[in-house]
C-alpha cells in the first residue's frame, strides 16, 4: 500500500493479512519509518464505533508498546464524499436546483503506550462542501 506523507511524497508499507475472510489480525511494516506492527481486526464496541489495538516495535526510537483506535464505522476509512441535488421553490413558476457534494472524514480517537506517540490523541476530522451547479427552472402554467 502507498499513502501520502508529507516529508516523502510516498511511504510504502507491507502489510500481510491472513486469507481466512474472517481474518483477526494484520502484519505491518513500514521501511523508512522502521516499524512493524501486529494490529487486531476492528472490534465492533457499538453499532457505530469500533475498537482496534496492536503491538509494535519501532527500530529507529528502539522502542516497543501497544497501540488503540477507536473509530466509525460510517463512511470507511480516509475521505468519504456524499453528492446530492436539492430543489429550492423561490417563487410560484421559478425553482433553482442546486447540485452539491460534500467530503468528509469522521473524527477518530487512537493512542499508544511506550512508541514514543501520545497516550491519548484525537483527529476531529474535517468537512468540505461546495455546490457544483445551479439551475434556474421556470414553469409557465395557462392555467389562471
Amino acid at each position: 500500500q502507498f499513502y501520502n506523507l508529507e516529508v516523502n511524497d510516498f511511504e510504502a508499507k507491507v502489510v500481510l493479512k491472513p486469507l481466512d475472510f474472517d481474518r483477526k489480525w494484520k502484519f505491518q511494516y513500514k521501511p523508512i519509518s522502521g516499524d512493524i506492527q501486529l494490529l487486531s481486526k476492528k472490534i465492533p464496541v457499538t453499532k457505530y464505533l469500533n475498537l482496534q489495538v496492536g503491538i509494535g516495535h519501532n527500530f529507529q526510537l528502539k522502542a516497543t508498546g501497544w497501540k488503540w483506535k477507536l473509530s466509525t464505522c460510517l463512511g470507511g476509512d480516509g475521505v468519504s464524499q456524499i453528492r446530492n441535488k436539492s430543489k429550492l421553490n423561490v417563487f410560484p413558476g421559478f425553482d433553482l436546483r442546486l447540485g452539491w457534494k460534500a467530503e468528509y472524514v469522521l473524527p477518530e480517537i487512537h493512542g499508544a503506550v511506550g512508541t514514543g506517540e501520545p497516550a491519548f490523541s484525537m483527529n476531529y476530522g474535517r468537512l468540505q462542501a461546495s455546490i457544483d451547479r445551479v439551475e434556474a427552472i421556470v414553469t409557465q402554467s395557462d392555467r389562471h
